[in-house]
């Protein structure tokens, strides 16, 4: 277990050289992958990196590994700088999306493999006897073998994984004999078998169905819980960052947008982007004219401000805003003063709820998506007011796209 520490930390693959992360070029320069990451992950938490494909975050794990150097920062796993260490001296482990198991081996030597290479200081050391008696007594059938104190442990360790994980009984398969889950359950045996300080994951859930997806991320969530050990999870998919981690660091365009527990980034987005990045279906975002002090207001509707609402524009000073409402901060309003008017353009029935696409009555171009859990029987075309929790909403200054709440 360890505490990772990211500072001010830089990539891009272009050829320059920067000395320094304060270099004003840094600012300047439009090829950065990564830009400016500060992160600290706490000794046994489990962070996730999450944001739209080529945001940077997988680029950010494979740092955090050592298989790619940095531009300009430091990385501190357990208070030592690992920026000049090779991957092996770091103590890390990943698990990749692709399951990364080696076909000409069986499961347990695939979690074996890892253990073979380990520190020597970490196993009981083995003599040139013990390889000499290994080797002439390989073509033996497996009760006649030699077996050295090294490999002994190696096997007691393996074994340990295997019942941990469920998968003692696909120890001598081939990957090619495994399902898509067994794979993913082979690649995370090998990735615990090393004890390491620090799990790295990379989208390992992407290749596998929705019931097997759900059943191994609570299988990981478990292991991690379990285990006690530090974990950064990459993930594109907003449902498994918000079940699984203690916090979450929304990336986009090479930048931290923010980061906060599930909930902080679903209740209070800093901005705009992560608004409508966490959620779904996204926030709904409304351009509104401000009429100071408790008015929004579009040509078909008016929203009168709450006297908390009131309180947090007092110093906003724009004509404009943005207000960011959640699909199921609507609800069904008999009263047309203060809704919004809406006409049903689809209807997406999903059991428990159903999702609404509406457009504003008079303004086709605002599309709205409203999430309702009551059993109505609704159809397109039909005229509906919608009400607003206002305790629900979020405003964004017009211009800078940050919540005002946080500003």
């Amino acid at each position: 277990m360890a505490r990772v520490k990211i500072e001010n930390l830089y990539k891009t693959y272009s050829e320059q050289k920067i000395n320094s992360p304060d270099n004003p070029e840094l600012s300047q320069n439009s090829s950065w992958v990564l830009k400016g990451i500060n992160l600290d992950i706490q000794d046994g938490e489990f962070m996730v990196l999450v944001g739209p494909s080529g945001c940077g975050k997988s680029t950010l794990l494979r740092l955090i590994a050592g298989l790619e150097s940095v531009t300009a920062g430091k990385i501190w796993i357990d208070e030592v700088c690992v920026n000049d260490l090779p991957p092996k001296a770091r103590n890390v482990a990943m698990v990749f999306q692709n399951y990364a198991l080696y076909p000409h081996m069986r499961v347990y030597d695939n979690i074996a493999f890892g253990l073979r290479r380990m520190n020597k200081e970490k196993l009981p050391p083995e003599s040139w006897q013990d390889k000499f008696l290994s080797l002439i007594t390989s073509f033996l059938p497996s009760q006649w073998r030699y077996v050295s104190a090294k490999e002994k442990a190696i096997s007691a360790r393996v074994m340990e994984v295997a019942k941990m994980l469920q998968i003692e009984h696909l120890l001598d398969r081939m990957p090619k004999q495994l399902s898509g889950g067994q794979k993913q359950r082979v690649a995370l045996g090998r990735a615990i078998a090393r004890n390491p300080k620090v799990f790295l994951m990379d989208e390992p859930l992407s290749n596998l169905d929705a019931k097997l997806r759900t059943e191994t991320r609570l299988q990981i969530l478990q292991l991690q819980r379990q285990l006690g050990v530090t974990t950064i999870y990459v993930t594109h998919d907003q449902t498994e960052a918000m079940t699984m981690g203690d916090r979450i660091a929304v990336i986009n365009k090479g930048e931290i947008q923010q980061i906060a527990t599930p909930m902080s980034v679903y209740r209070q987005p800093v901005n705009t982007f992560v608004a409508q990045f966490i959620g779904s279906p996204p926030m709904n975002l409304l351009e509104l004219k401000y009429e100071r002090p408790n008015l929004l207001i579009h040509p078909c509707f008016k929203i009168e401000l709450t006297p908390q609402w009131q309180q947090v524009l007092a110093n906003y000073n724009y004509e404009k805003i943005w207000l960011g409402i959640r699909p199921e901060s609507f609800y069904l309003s008999q009263n047309s003063e203060g809704a919004i008017p809406v006409i049903i353009r689809l209807i997406e029935p999903l059991g428990a709820e159903v999702i609404l696409t509406v457009t504003v009555a008079e303004d086709s171009d605002m599309l709205l998506q409203v999430k309702l859990f009551e059993d109505y029987s609704f159809r397109i075309g039909d005229k509906l007011n919608l009400g607003i929790r206002m305790e629900q909403i979020s405003l964004f200054d017009y211009y800078q796209k940050k919540n005002v709440e946080l500003m």
